[in-house]
């Protein structure tokens, strides 16, 4: 979802999980903090290339 749709994926030391959507200030917060470690999003690997 975060590559087709533009969503970040943000989850926290319990485990809990949240999207936002890249438009949002949340989204922009998160980006701006250096405390927070960033990863890109990976494809699925049952996507066919072709």
């Amino acid at each position: 979802m975060a590559k087709t749709y533009g969503y970040g994926i943000h989850s926290n030391k319990d485990g809990k999980i949240a999207l936002y959507g890249m438009e949002t200030k949340e989204y922009a917060g998160f980006m701006n903090d250096p405390g927070i470690v960033k990863v890109k999003a990976m494809k699925s690997g049952k996507e066919k290339t072709q």
